[in-house]
């Protein structure tokens, strides 16, 4: 069933009023009239309404049922993302989506190759998420922030629980370790670096404010390394810590 945000809270009676998701209503899945489609609200609460009227300038829906499966994790995920080449950023952006990360923020770090993230790039990047956040069934739409400053990153690190660093010299300490000392947070930072990795002298400073861990034997890509690392992290958090 297709999936929609409205920007109100659900009430008996609800409309759609984003152009893009009216067009695509319309002329892509082409629903009628008592169609069926799934609704999030402001709320972040999930419902199955009906269509009940397909204007120019909005959808009205009526309100069926509400639907109360968890969708969300409770631990809340910031990835720090050394900003990659273009596309790779938007691969990244749609797969943490999907795996559950509440927040992505772009760094310059060093060894970046690009920091061009334009306000233009942005709202595409956005407009990836929140497709991205339809077809996994999320309930809250994730943030892409502007691009920050390495100095920038230390100033946000301080406002999470704890954080993580995945260097690939690490040899010793893994996720298992940091899992036995950390089961009751709540807020997450991972800092991924870009392709060149991590400088010597940013890891010098990180190291006072993250938990440097190995994500395996094996050396992960840039794109593939956030995936992999939220992946573990959620589902150890919801399935293993309790």
């Amino acid at each position: 069933m297709n999936r929609f945000f409205i920007n109100e809270i659900a009430d008996e009676i609800n409309n759609i009023t984003d152009t893009e998701d009216i067009k695509h209503i319309q002329k892509v899945l082409r629903l009628q009239k008592d169609d069926e489609i799934e609704i999030v609200d402001l709320n972040a609460k999930e419902y199955i309404m009906k269509i009940k009227d397909i204007k120019k300038d909005k959808i009205e829906l009526v309100n069926f049922k509400e639907v109360t499966a968890k969708r969300e994790a409770d631990i809340r995920i910031t990835i720090y993302q050394g900003i990659p080449k273009n596309p790779k950023m938007e691969y990244i952006c749609q797969k943490l989506t999907e795996v559950g990360v509440q927040k992505i923020v772009p760094v310059k770090m060093e060894r970046c190759v690009s920091t061009d993230i334009n306000d233009n790039k942005i709202s595409r990047l956005q407009k990836i998420i929140q497709e991205a956040a339809k077809q996994s069934k999320r309930l809250l739409i994730p943030q892409i922030t502007t691009p920050i400053t390495f100095d920038e990153l230390i100033e946000e690190l301080k406002q999470n629980d704890r954080n993580i660093l995945f260097y690939e010299d690490e040899k010793k300490k893994n996720i298992k370790d940091f899992l036995e000392n950390n089961k009751d947070i709540k807020t997450l930072g991972i800092i991924i670096g870009p392709e060149g990795g991590i400088s010597i002298e940013e890891l010098d400073i990180l190291k006072d404010y993250t938990d440097v861990l190995t994500l395996g034997n094996t050396i992960l890509r840039t794109e593939t390394a956030g995936l992999v690392a939220t992946s573990i992290l959620i589902y150890e958090y919801e399935n293993i810590i309790k």
